[in-house]
């Protein structure tokens, strides 16, 4: 199986203190201070008047990030929106790394004051691009091998289980590891 588009979302742990206002110039600083290496970051978008939207977006070239309320769930969604088909395991990579690497620095933004902190132990992945993977058992079932693999890595272990039984949303995938680890622990595995 080939898979492009892929798409991660770690979830924070308790938003009931997170003033979502505070997302809007820490991106802008982002996009200032190349926060995130040799990405090429474009604008910040303000979406948090769509109820469970994707709240404040960070635009990129090649992918975008946000702190995404989809769901009604407040956590960072890294988007790769332009890549070529690939193998599962390297697009799986790329972007837990994309969106550890992003979960860790608005970790250590001081405008949270260590209060904002990400579950390393629940990811939500979904394969974006339907083109290479139609949401449905089959997509599944030829996903799963990768995933186990790639889970099993990362974390030494954890549960799957599709997202969303709806053929017309994107293939998903819930990652529950077996316990919770240091983002940055993760990241190092990658």
């Amino acid at each position: 199986m080939q898979i492009q588009q892929t798409s991660v979302k770690f979830f924070v742990e308790d938003a009931s203190g997170v003033d979502d206002a505070a997302f809007i110039p820490v991106f802008h600083g982002w996009i200032r201070e190349h926060r995130l290496g040799d990405r090429l970051l474009i604008d910040v978008a303000d979406y948090r008047h769509v109820h469970h939207g994707p709240g404040v977006m960070l635009i990129g070239d090649q992918a975008h990030y946000a702190m995404d309320l989809a769901g009604g769930r407040l956590g960072l969604k890294y988007d790769r929106k332009r890549d070529a088909p690939g193998d599962p395991a390297a697009k799986l990579e790329e972007a837990f790394r994309e969106a550890l690497a992003a979960a860790l620095a608005m970790e250590q933004e001081p405008v949270f004051g260590g209060r904002l902190r990400f579950r390393s132990d629940l990811a939500h992945v979904r394969v974006v691009s339907r083109l290479a993977a139609s949401n449905g058992p089959e997509a599944f079932a030829a996903l799963e091998p990768s995933l186990r693999a790639f889970s099993d890595r990362l974390y030494g272990g954890a549960a799957l289980k599709p997202l969303d039984a709806d053929p017309r949303a994107p293939l998903g995938v819930e990652i529950r590891a077996l316990a919770a680890q240091p983002l940055l622990t993760l990241l190092a595995r990658l």
